[in-house]
């Protein structure tokens, strides 16, 4: 304990969990906390003290608000006394009082004989120890001889000697109206006496933004899969947000119930409920907690033979139950639904741990064999009411006293499968019969932490293998559960483990795919996929689904390197082997990757054999998306995503995130979401060893960028992909930088820049095209005519045109129609137009404003002023919408030129400049719109290639519109008009 006087107020020397260290990086959260912090010392120079009592479960960060308010008094000039629980001064009265008194015990001389006896008695050794209230009164005359007011900080005043905490208690009851404010802090107890009169706050849980934060500053966990699952397991206890991780070895007892092994300090945080324990309650908690069983019966037969008494294990679970650190409740009504399955109470068992947003709910799945869980469905289970208990109480306990509890539930558990998990535990060598075994719990669906507890089974089925190559195999087995899930670290410690050398065909191949998992498996040339094709023939009769994901793997690489015609066809031929028939999901998958065009008009998928429902519509999203088949893949995406996040496989969240900002961009009517989902796949691929994914994202955000006019960023993001790509190899990357670049020309009137840079997406015929020419074409088709090149980008439109088929997407008929009208000759072009804006159009956004802009930017130039208000009209709208501001403020020009203002006129003379209205009345609206542009400093040229108007025509105008303004520069004109 000590006690602390102005700035020095970093109290106890442990750290609460919401600092960082001695010094405190401050809390995260906790708003409502620092309110009443703040209001406390703000009323205590003028209103007098005031309490706070706060209290919360072990972990909540107490101790990190409390240190919090100090730092906040010292600040403001305010006198701090604190003081903490012992271990070793508990039993000495008043021993936190003296204490948290030190500094003002010198004082004492200025207070009266009374008080003054009252406090030598206290603490100079006298007879007796004085009444909680009298030496409370005493107290209180001794901090008002101190100068200013007085700030008392308290933490664990449960846990305090008893003559001190009776006290405490007592000073709450007496300091207001005095210049003394009092914080305490002790933990939830059902029952306990609150302090008199205080402002009462408990800390509960952080939410999800604040435990993230509060786990980057811990810097304990290595990646975004293992961010996730210490958020599970913690449930925004930010003790535990602090201290968890899986660390880099083994993985440890805690694994068996999908839990994160506890810290020390964790594990301390709880160890004054196991101390009060009687040394059968003690085992039998040991017991619970290590189950991977959550039946009573289970736990009381090990309990009592570890006990060798059978009464002592049922009074050992009495006072377990009685102490609340477990409850026992009936076992669940339906084997289907329940078995195994453990809410927010936190079953015993071994299973998943499944953060439920709302809630925070625990769902434990069990693993064990179908008659033992009929067996346990009819019995009591066992539920830790604080799911943290459970790897405290093993951090607390000795490595030998596990052990026992070990061999004792191996033979006392009903379920083979958890009776394994605990045989093995105390196996010292091999054994295959038990390896199998253990290898049963590996298998099914493994949501949230489950995972854990199929790693440590393969671990430890690989350990018990008499065959090094079988050993071998789980192993690759472990590593490449662990790569899906984006735990990159595991998955190395698992393969450093392996000789290549002694592995088989089965193992060299799904080494292959372990590979193709790790951090940095992007890189690499063409010669992969080759490889990758071969070892998915030689597998394809033992192991079918290795056989796929290896094919799938090399058409990825085949698409983003852009492989040539050999490779295309290798693919092509490797997958039509092992297809399942022409409407295999995963077979049309592959061909869309290689050549999009290829893949059949929608019809109805079938899954491939052995793909789960969230891998078929995972395969389903992704040929969707390919061939531009938005409306198709919209839904499938987000379903897609959903099962993902549920089964904890990160690592694929970027394959899908992308793909939603894609198909956002087209469908979305406002672009935040799109840029949202591209946000989080950069993040989520950076922080899972996806550099090639965090690049794609990087493109979505560029163009993005370009399309709503922030032209320096977008720019920013197309040199980022530019550099990723040629670091990784992968030219297809490319084409987004291109897009990038060429929409940020022509949104800032640079058409022909922009046509150039989009031809080049379209100088090899003989390359399989897909979105990125798609999305191309229809801003080729844009750029065209102000460039001068529409009699190229008809060649291009006329070849596309003829490899698809009436099969392709709805998306790409209406960008070939949007390019087929604006390419058009002069008399067939209001048909062309009318056409691409038939009903449907409105499920495009962004292809409607650039149809309906097109159309209307035609009608103006043939001197149809009034019906060109409409289309315009709408595509301002559309535009402004979206978010497009650069698209928004050309279209609202074209507006101004028909002499009909646009919404918001955000295009014109900035807010609050009148002389606006001037310009207007020596102006016409085309020459206004001119004026505008040459003021921002276009060039006639540019100018010319936004407006369609030839640069001699923009220099006749700019002619007529000098004397009229009274200007004989540019210069002089950007002043004129406020943009210079």
């Amino acid at each position: 304990m000590s006690a602390h006087i102005g700035p020095d107020v970093t109290g106890p020397d442990r750290i609460g969990p919401g600092n960082a260290g001695p010094e405190g990086a401050g809390l995260i959260g906790r708003d409502r906390e620092r309110e009443r912090v703040a209001a406390l010392l703000a009323a205590l120079p003028r209103d007098g003290g005031q309490v706070l009592h706060l209290s919360g479960a072990p972990g909540t960060g107490r101790t990190a608000v409390l240190r919090h308010a100090a730092a906040r008094a010292a600040e403001q000039g305010v006198r701090v006394l604190s003081t903490a629980w012992a271990p070793a001064e508990r039993a000495w009265p008043l021993a936190a009082l003296n204490h948290l008194l030190r500094p003002a015990l010198p004082q004492a001389t200025g207070v009266p004989d009374r008080e003054r006896a009252v406090l030598d008695t206290a603490f100079g050794g006298g007879p007796a120890t004085p009444a909680p209230a009298e030496l409370a009164a005493a107290v209180l005359r001794l901090l008002d001889t101190l100068p200013g007011p007085v700030l008392l900080c308290v933490d664990d005043l449960d846990r305090l000697d008893p003559a001190s905490r009776d006290t405490l208690r007592a000073v709450a009851g007496l300091c207001g109206g005095t210049r003394v404010g009092l914080i305490v802090t002790e933990r939830t107890v059902s029952g306990a006496p609150p302090c008199p009169h205080p402002q009462t706050v408990t800390l509960g849980r952080l939410p999800d933004p604040q435990a993230r934060a509060l786990v980057a500053r811990a810097g304990r966990v290595t990646g975004y899969a293992e961010e996730q699952l210490v958020l599970a397991v913690a449930r925004g206890n930010p003790l535990a947000l602090t201290e968890l991780s899986l660390g880099d070895g083994p993985l440890g007892d805690t694994a068996c119930f999908g839990m994160l092994p506890a810290t020390p300090r964790l594990a301390e945080a709880y160890a004054e409920d196991r101390q009060a324990l009687s040394a059968p309650a003690r085992t039998v908690l040991l017991t619970a907690a290590l189950s991977a069983s959550p039946v009573t019966r289970d736990i009381l037969a090990a309990s009592a033979l570890l006990l060798d008494s059978a009464d002592a294990a049922h009074d050992g679970l009495a006072e377990v139950v009685a102490r609340g650190l477990v409850v026992e409740s009936p076992g669940p009504a339906d084997a289907d639904e329940n078995a195994g399955v453990v809410d927010a109470a936190g079953t015993v068992g071994a299973g998943a741990i499944e953060a439920d947003g709302a809630a925070g709910a625990v769902e434990v799945a069990d693993t064990g064999t179908a008659g033992a869980v009929d067996a346990e469905v009819a019995a009591d289970h066992l539920r830790f009411p604080d799911p943290l208990v459970r790897p405290a109480v093993l951090g607390l306990e000795s490595t030998a006293r596990r052990m026992a509890a070990h061999a004792a539930l191996g033979q006392s558990i009903g379920s083979p499968a958890h009776a394994a998990w605990h045989a093995a535990r105390c196996a010292v060598g091999p054994d295959e019969e038990l390896a199998r075994r253990l290898e049963s719990l590996a298998a099914g669906p493994r949501p949230g932490g489950a995972v854990l507890v199929a790693l440590a089974a393969l671990e430890g089925a690989a350990r018990l293998s008499p065959d090094p190559e079988r050993g071998a195999a789980r192993l690759l087995r472990a590593a490449e559960l662990a790569g899906e899930r984006g735990l990159a670290d595991q998955a190395l410690r698992y393969v450093r483990q392996i000789d290549p050398t002694g592995l088989g065909t089965l193992g060299r191949a799904l080494l292959l795919r372990v590979y193709d998992l790790l951090p940095g498996s992007g890189t690499g040339g063409r010669e992969r996929i080759a490889e990758l094709c071969e070892a998915a023939r030689e597998v394809a009769a033992q192991d079918p689904a290795l056989a796929r994901k290896l094919l799938l793997a090399a058409a990825r690489r085949g698409r983003w390197q852009q492989c040539g015609p050999d490779e295309r066809h290798l693919l092509l031929r490797a997958a039509g082997e092992l297809r399942a028939g022409p409407r295999d999901a995963w077979y049309l998958t592959v061909t869309a990757l290689t050549d999009p065009l290829r893949v059949p008009g929608p019809a109805d998928p079938r899954p491939a054999p052995g793909v789960s429902g969230a891998d078929h519509r995972s395969l389903l999203s992704q040929a969707a998306t390919l061939t531009l088949d938005f409306e198709r893949a919209a839904p499938l995406l987000e379903e897609t995503e959903a099962a993902l996040r549920a089964e904890g496989r990160y690592r694929q969240l970027p394959l899908i995130l992308v793909p939603r900002a894609m198909c956002r961009i087209w469908l979305g009517g406002e672009w935040h979401t799109a840029r949202a989902l591209a946000e989080e796949a950069r993040t989520i691929a950076d922080r899972t060893g996806q550099p090639d994914w965090a690049a794609r994202a990087t493109g979505m955000l560029g163009i993005l960028e370009a399309l709503r006019g922030e032209h320096d960023r977008s720019l920013e993001y197309a040199a980022e992909v530019e550099e990723s790509s040629l670091r990784l190899g992968q030219n297809r990357q490319l084409s987004l930088a291109v897009l990038a670049r060429a929409l940020t020309a022509s949104g800032t009137g640079r058409y022909a820049e922009a046509y150039d840079r989009l031809r080049s997406l379209f100088t090899d015929p003989a390359t399989p095209y897909a979105f990125e020419q798609f999305w191309g074409l229809a801003f080729l088709a844009e750029a065209a005519p102000p460039a001068g090149e529409q009699a190229d980008a008809r060649t291009v439109v006329d070849h596309i045109a003829s490899l698809t088929g009436e099969g392709c997407a709805p998306l790409l008929r209406r960008i070939l129609a949007y390019a087929d009208a604006v390419l058009a000759p002069e008399e067939e072009a209001e048909a062309r137009y009318r056409r691409a804006l038939r009903p449907g159009i409105e499920v495009w956004p962004l292809l409607h404003g650039m149809t309906a802009f097109g159309y209307g930017a035609w009608l103006r130039r043939r001197r149809r002023v009034t019906d060109s208000r409409t289309p315009l009209a709408t595509a301002e709208s559309v535009f402004r919408t979206l978010g497009a501001s650069s698209r928004a403020a050309q279209t609202a020009s074209e507006l101004r030129a028909t002499g009909w203002a646009a919404e918001g006129d955000s295009a014109g003379t900035p807010a609050g400049d009148a002389s606006g209205s001037d310009f207007t009345r020596v102006l016409s609206p085309q020459q206004l719109t001119i004026a505008r542009l040459a003021a921002r400093g276009l060039t006639n040229r540019a100018i010319g290639e936004q407006l369609r108007l030839s640069p001699r025509t923009v220099a006749s105008h700019l002619y007529q519109i000098f004397p009229k303004l009274g200007v004989s520069s540019r210069a002089q004109l950007a002043a004129l008009m406020g943009t210079g």
